[in-house]
């Protein structure tokens, strides 16, 4: 019986319970790249003003927040995996064409602009569904090590509260710092969606960046 809680605990000392995000901010990559397990709590409910269903980019006149409508309004308290997306408006249309827009003169947004067409072209009807595709995405593209826990008792693991949200992420201390594409006309911007990073230095750098702070 001592092994058996002896292993528990360090299997709950390699792994993490958080929210999924939405391409999330570098803050949250950064948590998540050095974890060897992460759960995502779907069963928790939805948030407004929560990087959930929002994502941070940098523009020529600063950061842009992309918000992903869904069904019933932001005012909900539905759990996460029954967030249905709302697409009255072509939203997902709207993401890619921002996307395109401001970084099509960064270094590596061509090797990744086609993938994330398809991505975007997709109509799931759940939220947690999109998030999840993007997530994996990503996973891939930064060559992350960490294994997606399916189940898990989260009474017996204290969840990961991240405390950067849209209304403070650019707080976040010792931000990692790189070249932007509007860094002369905006100044650098910290803490933004984690496909800055990737477009203007690749998934190699960008694994490394992250893991360095």
């Amino acid at each position: 019986m001592e092994n058996v809680k002896i292993y528990l605990h360090n299997y709950l000392l390699m792994m993490i319970i958080t929210d999924l995000q939405y391409f999330g901010t570098l803050s949250f990559f950064n948590t998540i790249l050095k974890q060897e397990k992460v759960y995502f709590d779907n069963n928790h409910p939805f948030s407004k003003m929560s990087f959930k269903n929002r994502m941070v980019i940098a523009t020529a006149q600063g950061p842009l927040h992309l918000s992903i409508p869904i069904v019933g309004g932001r005012d909900q308290k539905t759990a996460l995996k029954d967030i249905q997306i709302a697409y009255a408006s072509p939203w997902h249309e709207q993401h890619y064409k921002a996307l395109v827009s401001n970084y099509q003169r960064s270094p590596f947004f061509e090797y990744y602009q086609d993938e994330l067409k398809n991505l975007y072209a997709s109509k799931p009807i759940f939220l947690m569904d999109f998030l999840m595709s993007a997530h994996e995405w990503t996973k891939k593209q930064i060559k992350g090590k960490w294994d997606i826990v399916a189940k898990i008792d989260t009474e017996i693991i204290e969840r990961n509260f991240d405390p950067w949200l849209p209304k403070n992420y650019d707080q976040f201390p010792k931000p990692i710092k790189y070249q932007q594409v509007f860094e002369d006309k905006t100044g650098f911007l910290p803490n933004l969606s984690i496909l800055d990073l990737l477009f203007n230095c690749g998934g190699k750098q960008t694994n490394q960046l992250l893991m360095s702070f």
